[in-house]
């Protein structure tokens, strides 16, 4: 009963003098709106950066590099072969898939009114589609191994070839590729034709005369050109994320290093895709942190603030706790009116600041989405600007808040609670 009525003063005192209270809790207002703003920001972007790496398939990625001493000459055999790759994949089946893909230039088709339709043709070892719009199956390591005739399309392409409105799936169109080779592949799945391309177009282009992309087995598209694949620096492999990373980044490693053992001076760094995120989202968050502390410097400007109007205060109402102490009123009563009224001043002020801080955040993501999409369109797809407030940075300002309050409003409550009641009642 005596905190409720406690609270009852301090808010008759708040009513009592309201553009007082409300410049005293201003610089809480900043110091905790600032952090909020500060940690709403970081924690969006770790969270955008998360969404627009998912949304390009390309987290659960090891990527091979081969290292060398200064003095070690290399050579092509000691280069990362597709023979060492296949038999990765051939060792570890349910574990890991190729990530290679290559350019092969553009190639060209008719359709049944006898228009010219021209791909632009990437040969992948498979293929992970980045909508949910697709039909049919992608490109498989299968696919690959067998050298099949498989081509997975878009759907503008549909639209272009297929135009009495056929079943695409299982169609086989005839191609004709950049080297003058002609042939013919069977539609095994098509998807939505990614909005980065749909911004490539003049607009006003006929759909007829648009470029789609399409995919084709690599190895496929190596026999056709009468290529070989080449030994790299640098592979990519797609592991399955049922597996736990860790184990699987150990069987890589224990794998190349077996193949390198005799290679002296070569080794082979693995690492996973996920550890840029990792690395990326710790450097925001000590920067988050760090600003984050700078800002909240400003809280102890405002606790002073808080301390200066509560001495104020206790000067002004001088008498009221003399009749108080003179009618009975004990020191701790006393100390903690004027604590409960110092820790409300803060957490009000915590609480605006909080919602401003917010706000705050969530102003500069609309700014941020608008800016993307005005100067760098042809990335907005992939792009996933995602606004988060970070809870943990919202319950610590509520503490903090009240803290400030506790330590501010000691000294002048207990002050006031030290007052001689004959002192008082005399007083001015």
């Amino acid at each position: 009963m005596q905190l409720i009525e406690n609270i009852r003063l301090a808010f008759t005192s708040l009513f009592a003098n309201k553009m007082r209270a409300l410049l005293t809790m201003l610089g809480i207002i900043i110091g905790i709106s600032a952090v909020i703003m500060i940690t709403t920001i970081g924690t969006s972007i770790q969270k955008t950066l998360s969404n627009t790496f998912n949304s390009m398939g390309n987290m659960n990625i090891f990527d091979i590099v081969i290292q060398t001493d200064e003095d070690t000459p290399i050579f092509e055999d000691d280069l990362i072969s597709r023979e060492m790759l296949d038999e990765l994949v051939t060792t570890y089946p349910d574990h890991f898939d190729l990530e290679m893909s290559e350019s092969f230039g553009n190639a060209t088709t008719r359709n049944a009114k006898g228009q010219t339709i021209t791909m632009n043709v990437s040969g992948a070892m498979d293929i992970t589609p980045a909508f949910d719009h697709r039909r049919g199956r992608t490109i498989c390591y299968e696919d690959n191994k067998q050298m099949k005739n498989a081509v997975y399309v878009t759907d503008l392409f549909i639209n272009q070839y297929f135009i009495n409105g056929e079943d695409p799936i299982g169609q086989t169109i005839n191609l004709t590729f950049s080297n003058g080779v002609s042939a013919d592949f069977v539609i095994i799945g098509y998807d939505e034709l990614p909005q980065i391309y749909k911004r490539q177009y003049a607009p006003g282009t006929k759909e007829i005369d648009k470029t789609t992309p399409i995919v084709v087995p690599l190895d496929t598209m190596l026999h056709l050109m009468h290529q070989e694949p080449e030994n790299e620096f640098y592979a990519m492999v797609r592991y399955n994320a049922d597996y736990d990373p860790v184990m699987l980044q150990e069987e890589l490693q224990e794998f190349f290093d077996e193949k390198y053992a005799e290679k002296a001076g070569i080794s082979i760094y693995i690492f996973n895709e996920q550890s840029y995120l990792g690395m990326i989202n710790t450097v925001i968050s000590i920067v988050t942190i760090a600003i984050s502390v700078i800002a909240a410097i400003s809280l102890i400007v405002g606790g002073v603030g808080v301390m200066n109007i509560m001495l104020v205060s206790i000067t002004e109402r001088t008498k009221e706790i003399g009749i108080r102490k003179a009618l009975g009123a004990q020191n701790s009563a006393i100390r903690m009116q004027f604590v409960v009224e110092a820790i409300l001043i803060c957490l009000i002020g915590g609480i605006i600041g909080i919602f401003t801080g917010m706000l705050g955040g969530m102003l500069i993501g609309y700014i941020a989405k608008e800016l993307v999409t005005q100067f760098y369109a042809e990335y907005a797809e992939l792009i996933s600007i995602t606004i988060q407030p970070s809870v943990p940075a919202i319950l610590i300002s509520v503490f903090f808040s009240i803290l400030t309050g506790v330590f501010f409003g000691y000294y002048p409550a207990n002050k006031a609670a030290k007052m001689n009641p004959i002192d008082a009642l005399r007083y001015d």
